[in-house]
């Protein structure tokens, strides 16, 4: 009977979503016919207001009694005209532009009806014979093309000649050329410069295309967490808590986190601030086996990788003043120590150099004073460090690298909140790889498809963990269908390869 019913939700879904599909193709058809429409009209007007100033000034030459007296008062006014001429001219572009998009948006009009004209072809009862001869309309996303040199030209090349004929009038009145005297010899030869704004027209438009076809409404990059994605926090986690508070805890059993909100852990926020605080926990976190080489082969989809992470460490909030300086003195002398070792030479000739330019003697404790000052300066956290450092040593390479500030969880653009979220919309990142599975549905909402990489504590069930007497994991969610719940990296690079 589950089955049965099962089957009936899915009978019901699809039925459901070609119904949204038939309406949809209604909706953007008539979308797309209201867009010509509007083309139309814009032409029509813009080729009426261009004809008005050369009609005006026909009618009054032909009305008026003393032609020459007319001509030489236009040519007194001529700064004036210019002006007007100018401003009619870029107006004029500004119109091509809008017109541009309006027909760009007929193409992406047409392809999405083509797409879902594909969808109901594809699940049609006929053979391809009898499909190929009833169908006339084409049923590939990919046209019609953006560039018409056939179609739309003509009307790009009527708002270049129209234009460039304007300036090219306004900047031949500028260079004190009159009305009367107008002759191929006496246009300043700058003028002739005007004539460049006809091939602007039509860079402008390819490049509208290239953009639409490219660009608009896509991206080709990617966004990973990094704990928990590229390493085994997990493991790591526990091998620090046993060496630093002497518990000893399975990393099966982590089903939650942070650690503190489930009792039956035995973790308390002492505890985790411990291990956090402690510089080896970020310097030698073991990555995991396989997510170097398929994020190598992932960028190698022309794919561009941008990394996040919310590292808000050391956390010395409590602690007594003594405490803290030792916690900080760790941590600048760890990160000292590993931006040594992993840029090796490099850092240590870019020193010597500055030093030698300053005058600072050789010496050892000077070097390391002086890099510290330089780090301070320059505003790195020691966090920052770690993290750039163990990217580089285990050979993740990537476009941008964020360490998140402000609230991690937050959403809501109105936050402004420089997170994955803010970063996610603003780059258009169109896949992401996490952990947490609430920020997974958050995510769903702004990328395209969302991998969660599984672990214990991302399980969507409301099981109670370890005979745990209250609920500490997530309530069940509805996971949207394009988060993707895979087991390793190699799973990831075969999806995002396929959907590329």
């Amino acid at each position: 009977m589950k089955n049965t019913g099962n089957r009936l939700d899915k009978a019901s879904l699809n039925t459901d979503f070609k119904e949204y599909l038939l309406s949809e193709y209604s909706n953007i058809a008539q979308a797309h016919f209201r867009t010509i429409e509007a083309i139309s009209s814009f032409f029509r007007y813009y080729l009426l207001i261009m004809s008005l100033p050369i009609t005006l000034i026909a009618l009054f030459i032909s009305l008026s009694s003393r032609t020459d007296e007319f001509l030489m008062l236009i040519s007194n006014l001529s700064p004036l005209l210019s002006a007007i001429l100018i401003v009619i001219s870029l107006v004029g572009f500004g119109v091509l532009l809008h017109v541009i998009s309006l027909r760009m948006d007929v193409i992406l009009y047409a392809r999405t009806i083509n797409a879902i004209r594909k969808h109901f072809y594809d699940h049609a009862a006929m053979d391809i014979d009898t499909k190929l001869r009833t169908r006339i309309l084409p049923q590939t996303p990919f046209q019609p093309a953006y560039v018409e040199h056939r179609y739309f030209f003509p009307v790009v090349l009527s708002f270049a000649l129209f234009n460039t004929f304007y300036l090219f009038w306004a900047l031949t009145l500028l260079g004190g050329t009159t009305l009367t005297d107008v002759t191929f010899q006496s246009i300043p030869g700058w003028a002739w410069w005007g004539l460049g704004f006809l091939l602007v027209h039509y860079g402008v438009y390819r490049w509208y295309a290239w953009d639409r076809e490219h660009s608009y409404l896509k991206s080709y990059a990617v966004g990973v967490d990094i704990d928990g994605v590229l390493n085994r926090h997990r493991e790591h986690f526990c091998k620090l808590l046993e060496e630093n508070t002497g518990k000893k805890l399975d990393p099966q059993s982590i089903t939650t986190i942070p650690l503190h909100d489930c009792p039956a852990l035995r973790v308390s926020r002492e505890d985790e601030k411990l291990v956090f605080n402690d510089p080896r926990y970020w310097t030698e976190m073991p990555p995991l086996d396989d997510a170097e080489h398929n994020l190598a082969r992932i960028r190698n989809l022309n794919m561009k990788i941008y990394i996040f992470s919310h590292r808000a460490w050391p956390n010395t909030s409590g602690m007594k003043q003594g405490d803290r300086k030792t916690i900080h003195e760790q941590w600048n002398n760890k990160a000292l120590a590993l931006s040594r070792e992993t840029y090796g030479d490099r850092l240590r000739i870019v020193l010597n150099q500055l030093r030698l330019w300053i005058g600072i003697p050789e010496d050892e404790t000077v070097r390391i004073a002086w890099f510290r000052w330089i780090r301070t300066k320059l505003g790195t956290r020691p966090i920052e460090q770690f993290t750039k450092c163990w990217l580089r040593l285990h050979n993740f390479d990537c476009d941008e690298l964020t360490i998140e500030q402000g609230n991690e969880d937050v959403a809501d653009p109105q936050g402004h909140f420089h997170n994955r979220f803010y970063i996610a919309r603003q780059k258009k990142l169109r896949f992401f790889v996490e952990d947490d599975l609430e920020k997974a549905i958050k995510l769903a909402y702004i990328c395209d498809v969302v991998f969660l990489l599984e672990h214990p504590y991302n399980r969507n069930s409301q099981e109670k963990c370890l005979g745990c007497s209250r609920e500490c994991k997530q309530d069940t969610k509805d996971i949207p269908n394009n988060v993707r719940s895979v087991k390793s990296w190699d799973e990831i690079y075969r999806h995002i390869r396929m959907l590329s």
